[in-house]
Protein backbone atom coordinates (compact mmCIF):
# COMPACT_ATOMS: atom_id res chain seq x y z
CA UNK A 1 0.00 0.00 0.00
CA UNK A 2 1.30 3.44 -0.89
CA UNK A 3 2.84 5.70 1.77
CA UNK A 4 0.53 8.61 1.00
CA UNK A 5 -2.35 6.64 2.51
CA UNK A 6 -0.59 6.93 5.87
CA UNK A 7 0.00 10.64 5.56
CA UNK A 8 1.24 12.40 8.71
CA UNK A 9 0.82 16.15 9.39
CA UNK A 10 3.73 18.16 8.02
CA UNK A 11 5.83 20.74 9.79
CA UNK A 12 8.15 23.18 8.09
CA UNK A 13 11.09 21.64 9.96
CA UNK A 14 10.35 18.34 8.21
CA UNK A 15 11.80 19.76 4.99
CA UNK A 16 15.26 20.08 6.50
CA UNK A 17 17.68 17.69 8.11
CA UNK A 18 17.62 17.77 11.90
CA UNK A 19 19.20 15.73 14.63
CA UNK A 20 16.08 14.19 16.12
CA UNK A 21 17.27 14.19 19.71
CA UNK A 22 18.35 17.83 19.72
CA UNK A 23 15.15 18.93 17.99
CA UNK A 24 12.92 17.20 20.54
CA UNK A 25 15.06 18.39 23.41
CA UNK A 26 14.85 22.04 22.34
CA UNK A 27 11.06 21.90 22.03
CA UNK A 28 10.77 20.16 25.41
CA UNK A 29 12.89 22.89 27.01
CA UNK A 30 10.72 25.59 25.40
CA UNK A 31 7.50 23.98 26.62
CA UNK A 32 8.89 23.60 30.13
CA UNK A 33 9.90 27.28 30.26
CA UNK A 34 6.57 28.42 28.77
CA UNK A 35 4.62 26.43 31.37
CA UNK A 36 6.74 27.86 34.18
CA UNK A 37 6.23 31.46 32.97
CA UNK A 38 2.48 30.94 32.46
CA UNK A 39 2.09 29.46 35.94
CA UNK A 40 3.88 32.38 37.62
CA UNK A 41 2.01 34.95 35.50
CA UNK A 42 -1.34 33.30 36.21
CA UNK A 43 -0.82 33.36 40.00
CA UNK A 44 0.37 37.00 39.99
CA UNK A 45 -2.38 38.21 37.65
CA UNK A 46 -5.16 36.34 39.45
CA UNK A 47 -4.06 37.71 42.85
CA UNK A 48 -3.85 41.26 41.48
CA UNK A 49 -7.25 40.89 39.81
CA UNK A 50 -8.91 40.03 43.13
CA UNK A 51 -7.23 42.95 44.90
CA UNK A 52 -8.11 45.35 42.09
CA UNK A 53 -11.75 44.18 42.03
CA UNK A 54 -12.17 44.74 45.79
CA UNK A 55 -10.64 48.21 45.68
CA UNK A 56 -12.56 49.21 42.55
CA UNK A 57 -15.73 48.68 44.61
CA UNK A 58 -14.31 50.47 47.65
CA UNK A 59 -13.01 53.45 45.65
CA UNK A 60 -16.06 53.69 43.39
CA UNK A 61 -13.85 53.87 40.29
CA UNK A 62 -15.42 52.56 37.09
CA UNK A 63 -12.13 52.89 35.25
CA UNK A 64 -10.51 50.61 37.82
CA UNK A 65 -13.43 48.16 37.54
CA UNK A 66 -13.19 48.07 33.74
CA UNK A 67 -9.42 47.47 34.00
CA UNK A 68 -10.22 44.63 36.44
CA UNK A 69 -12.42 43.05 33.78
CA UNK A 70 -9.57 43.42 31.32
CA UNK A 71 -7.33 41.63 33.82
CA UNK A 72 -10.01 38.95 34.14
CA UNK A 73 -9.65 38.31 30.40
CA UNK A 74 -5.88 38.01 30.95
CA UNK A 75 -6.42 35.39 33.66
CA UNK A 76 -8.59 33.43 31.23
CA UNK A 77 -5.99 33.77 28.48
CA UNK A 78 -3.11 32.67 30.72
CA UNK A 79 -5.10 29.72 32.08
CA UNK A 80 -6.12 28.71 28.59
CA UNK A 81 -2.55 28.89 27.29
CA UNK A 82 -1.34 26.78 30.20
CA UNK A 83 -4.14 24.26 29.67
CA UNK A 84 -3.37 24.05 25.95
CA UNK A 85 0.26 23.11 26.62
CA UNK A 86 -0.78 20.49 29.19
CA UNK A 87 -3.44 19.08 26.82
CA UNK A 88 -1.11 18.73 23.84
CA UNK A 89 1.58 17.12 26.00
CA UNK A 90 -0.31 14.75 28.26
CA UNK A 91 -3.94 14.27 27.30
CA UNK A 92 -4.56 11.36 24.97
CA UNK A 93 -7.92 10.08 23.73
CA UNK A 94 -8.37 7.81 20.73
CA UNK A 95 -11.84 9.19 20.02
CA UNK A 96 -10.53 12.78 19.82
CA UNK A 97 -8.55 12.39 16.62
CA UNK A 98 -7.26 15.99 16.69
CA UNK A 99 -6.59 15.96 20.42
CA UNK A 100 -7.87 18.73 22.68
CA UNK A 101 -6.88 21.68 20.50
CA UNK A 102 -10.51 22.73 19.98
CA UNK A 103 -10.77 23.23 23.76
CA UNK A 104 -8.79 26.42 23.23
CA UNK A 105 -11.35 27.70 20.73
CA UNK A 106 -14.36 26.73 22.85
CA UNK A 107 -13.04 28.50 25.95
CA UNK A 108 -12.08 31.52 23.83
CA UNK A 109 -15.69 31.72 22.61
CA UNK A 110 -17.05 31.57 26.18
CA UNK A 111 -14.42 34.05 27.36
CA UNK A 112 -15.26 36.53 24.58
CA UNK A 113 -19.00 36.27 25.24
CA UNK A 114 -18.45 36.93 28.96
CA UNK A 115 -16.29 39.98 28.24
CA UNK A 116 -18.92 41.39 25.83
CA UNK A 117 -21.57 41.20 28.57
CA UNK A 118 -19.19 42.69 31.15
CA UNK A 119 -18.22 45.59 28.85
CA UNK A 120 -21.88 46.36 28.16
CA UNK A 121 -22.55 46.37 31.92
CA UNK A 122 -19.68 48.83 32.52
CA UNK A 123 -20.97 51.13 29.75
CA UNK A 124 -24.42 51.06 31.37
CA UNK A 125 -22.90 51.90 34.77
CA UNK A 126 -20.84 54.70 33.19
CA UNK A 127 -23.95 56.32 31.71
CA UNK A 128 -25.67 55.99 35.08
CA UNK A 129 -22.72 57.71 36.77
CA UNK A 130 -22.78 60.53 34.24
CA UNK A 131 -26.39 61.20 35.26
CA UNK A 132 -25.76 60.70 38.99
CA UNK A 133 -22.04 61.41 39.71
CA UNK A 134 -20.48 60.19 42.96
CA UNK A 135 -17.25 60.72 44.86
CA UNK A 136 -14.14 58.72 43.96
CA UNK A 137 -11.27 57.73 46.24
CA UNK A 138 -8.59 58.80 43.77
CA UNK A 139 -5.66 57.98 46.06
CA UNK A 140 -6.73 54.33 46.43
CA UNK A 141 -7.45 54.18 42.70
CA UNK A 142 -3.92 55.38 41.86
CA UNK A 143 -2.14 53.06 44.33
CA UNK A 144 -4.01 49.94 43.19
CA UNK A 145 -3.55 50.83 39.51
CA UNK A 146 0.22 51.25 40.04
CA UNK A 147 0.35 47.79 41.67
CA UNK A 148 -1.49 46.39 38.66
CA UNK A 149 0.91 48.16 36.33
CA UNK A 150 3.91 46.60 38.11
CA UNK A 151 2.40 43.08 37.98
CA UNK A 152 1.58 43.38 34.27
CA UNK A 153 4.98 44.92 33.56
CA UNK A 154 6.85 42.08 35.30
CA UNK A 155 4.80 39.43 33.48
CA UNK A 156 5.24 41.10 30.08
CA UNK A 157 9.01 41.51 30.60
CA UNK A 158 9.34 37.89 31.73
CA UNK A 159 7.52 36.65 28.62
CA UNK A 160 9.46 38.95 26.31
CA UNK A 161 12.84 37.79 27.63
CA UNK A 162 12.28 34.06 28.22
CA UNK A 163 9.10 32.74 26.55
CA UNK A 164 8.85 31.19 23.10
CA UNK A 165 6.88 33.96 21.38
CA UNK A 166 6.83 31.98 18.13
CA UNK A 167 4.24 29.82 19.89
CA UNK A 168 0.77 31.26 19.21
CA UNK A 169 -0.43 30.61 22.77
CA UNK A 170 2.50 32.45 24.33
CA UNK A 171 2.22 35.27 21.81
CA UNK A 172 -1.47 35.80 22.62
CA UNK A 173 -0.71 35.75 26.36
CA UNK A 174 2.05 38.32 25.85
CA UNK A 175 -0.27 40.60 23.84
CA UNK A 176 -2.87 40.33 26.64
CA UNK A 177 -0.26 41.47 29.14
CA UNK A 178 0.74 44.42 26.96
CA UNK A 179 -2.88 45.52 26.47
CA UNK A 180 -3.54 45.31 30.22
CA UNK A 181 -0.36 47.29 30.83
CA UNK A 182 -1.85 50.05 28.68
CA UNK A 183 -5.13 49.83 30.63
CA UNK A 184 -3.28 50.32 33.92
CA UNK A 185 -1.55 53.41 32.52
CA UNK A 186 -4.95 54.86 31.54
CA UNK A 187 -6.36 54.27 35.04
CA UNK A 188 -3.30 55.84 36.70
CA UNK A 189 -3.59 58.94 34.51
CA UNK A 190 -7.32 59.16 35.27
CA UNK A 191 -6.69 58.84 39.00
CA UNK A 192 -4.08 61.62 38.94
CA UNK A 193 -6.49 63.94 37.08
CA UNK A 194 -9.29 63.23 39.60
CA UNK A 195 -6.94 63.70 42.57
CA UNK A 196 -5.59 67.09 41.48
CA UNK A 197 -8.63 68.55 39.70
CA UNK A 198 -11.61 66.83 41.32
CA UNK A 199 -13.05 66.26 37.84
CA UNK A 200 -14.77 62.92 38.59
CA UNK A 201 -16.23 62.61 35.10
CA UNK A 202 -12.79 61.72 33.73
CA UNK A 203 -13.09 58.34 35.52
CA UNK A 204 -16.39 57.65 33.75
CA UNK A 205 -15.02 58.74 30.38
CA UNK A 206 -11.92 56.53 30.75
CA UNK A 207 -14.13 53.60 31.85
CA UNK A 208 -16.20 53.97 28.69
CA UNK A 209 -13.07 54.16 26.50
CA UNK A 210 -11.62 51.01 28.08
CA UNK A 211 -14.99 49.25 27.80
CA UNK A 212 -15.27 50.05 24.09
CA UNK A 213 -11.71 48.77 23.62
CA UNK A 214 -12.70 45.57 25.45
CA UNK A 215 -15.87 45.31 23.38
CA UNK A 216 -13.96 45.68 20.12
CA UNK A 217 -11.38 43.06 21.12
CA UNK A 218 -13.94 40.58 22.48
CA UNK A 219 -16.24 40.89 19.43
CA UNK A 220 -13.25 40.20 17.18
CA UNK A 221 -12.33 37.15 19.27
CA UNK A 222 -15.98 36.04 19.28
CA UNK A 223 -16.08 36.23 15.48
CA UNK A 224 -12.79 34.35 15.10
CA UNK A 225 -13.76 31.57 17.50
CA UNK A 226 -17.24 31.25 15.94
CA UNK A 227 -15.70 30.88 12.49
CA UNK A 228 -13.42 28.12 13.75
CA UNK A 229 -16.29 26.30 15.48
CA UNK A 230 -18.35 26.56 12.27
CA UNK A 231 -15.33 25.18 10.38
CA UNK A 232 -15.04 28.20 8.10
CA UNK A 233 -11.87 28.36 6.04
CA UNK A 234 -9.41 30.90 7.51
CA UNK A 235 -7.79 31.42 4.11
CA UNK A 236 -9.26 32.26 0.71
CA UNK A 237 -10.34 29.07 -1.06
CA UNK A 238 -9.87 30.61 -4.52
CA UNK A 239 -6.19 31.36 -3.76
CA UNK A 240 -5.63 27.75 -2.72
CA UNK A 241 -7.38 26.47 -5.85
CA UNK A 242 -5.24 28.72 -8.03
CA UNK A 243 -2.07 27.35 -6.43
CA UNK A 244 -3.23 23.73 -6.82
CA UNK A 245 -4.05 24.15 -10.51
CA UNK A 246 -0.50 25.33 -11.20
CA UNK A 247 0.39 21.64 -11.11
CA UNK A 248 0.23 20.39 -14.71
CA UNK A 249 -0.73 16.89 -13.62
CA UNK A 250 -3.91 18.16 -11.92
CA UNK A 251 -6.78 18.52 -14.39
CA UNK A 252 -9.56 19.67 -12.04
CA UNK A 253 -10.59 20.26 -8.45
CA UNK A 254 -13.74 18.27 -7.75
CA UNK A 255 -14.13 19.48 -4.17
CA UNK A 256 -11.96 21.00 -1.45
CA UNK A 257 -12.48 21.61 2.27
CA UNK A 258 -10.18 23.65 4.53
CA UNK A 259 -10.80 23.87 8.27
CA UNK A 260 -8.95 25.21 11.29
CA UNK A 261 -8.61 23.03 14.38
CA UNK A 262 -6.98 25.84 16.35
CA UNK A 263 -4.60 28.69 15.63
CA UNK A 264 -1.93 27.69 13.05
CA UNK A 265 -3.37 24.16 12.77
CA UNK A 266 -5.02 23.90 9.35
CA UNK A 267 -6.45 20.79 7.69
CA UNK A 268 -7.29 20.39 4.00
CA UNK A 269 -9.10 17.55 2.26
CA UNK A 270 -9.66 17.49 -1.47
CA UNK A 271 -10.77 15.33 -4.39
CA UNK A 272 -8.66 16.01 -7.46
CA UNK A 273 -8.70 14.89 -11.05
CA UNK A 274 -5.11 13.87 -11.85
CA UNK A 275 -3.20 12.78 -14.97
CA UNK A 276 -0.70 10.21 -13.73
CA UNK A 277 0.27 6.78 -14.94
CA UNK A 278 0.31 4.97 -11.59
CA UNK A 279 0.04 5.35 -7.82
CA UNK A 280 3.77 5.93 -7.43
CA UNK A 281 3.59 9.01 -9.65
CA UNK A 282 0.54 10.23 -7.72
CA UNK A 283 2.42 9.75 -4.44
CA UNK A 284 5.15 12.12 -5.65
CA UNK A 285 2.51 14.61 -6.78
CA UNK A 286 0.73 14.43 -3.42
CA UNK A 287 3.96 14.98 -1.49
CA UNK A 288 4.90 17.94 -3.67
CA UNK A 289 1.46 19.51 -3.36
CA UNK A 290 1.39 18.99 0.43
CA UNK A 291 4.68 20.85 0.84
CA UNK A 292 3.48 23.63 -1.47
CA UNK A 293 0.33 24.16 0.62
CA UNK A 294 2.45 24.12 3.76
CA UNK A 295 4.82 26.77 2.43
CA UNK A 296 2.18 29.03 0.88
CA UNK A 297 -0.73 28.71 3.35
CA UNK A 298 0.67 26.92 6.44
CA UNK A 299 -1.67 23.95 5.88
CA UNK A 300 0.08 21.17 7.76
CA UNK A 301 -2.34 18.29 7.21
CA UNK A 302 -3.46 17.61 3.63
CA UNK A 303 -5.43 14.57 2.50
CA UNK A 304 -5.85 14.09 -1.25
CA UNK A 305 -8.25 11.66 -2.93
CA UNK A 306 -7.42 11.16 -6.61
CA UNK A 307 -9.69 10.63 -9.57
CA UNK A 308 -7.40 9.22 -12.26
CA UNK A 309 -7.67 10.68 -15.74
CA UNK A 310 -6.03 9.45 -18.89
CA UNK A 311 -2.55 11.00 -19.07
CA UNK A 312 -2.04 13.02 -22.24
Amino acid sequence: MQNYLFHEPLKKEDKHDHEGHDHDHNHADARYMDKKILKISFIMTFSMMLIQFIYSLLSGSLALLSDTLHMFSDVFALGLSFLAIIATQKWQNEQKTFGYFRLEVLVAFINALTIVLSALFIIYEAVEKLINPSEIDAKTMIIVAICGFLVNGINALMMFKSANLDNVNMKSAFLHMMSDLLGSVVVIVGGIVVYFTGFVFVDTILAMILSFMLLRWSLKLLKQSTNVLLESSPIHIDEVKEEILKEEKISEIIDIHITQITSKMLVATMHLGVRVKDLAEFEELAKRLSHTLLDKFEIGHTTIQPLFKEKK
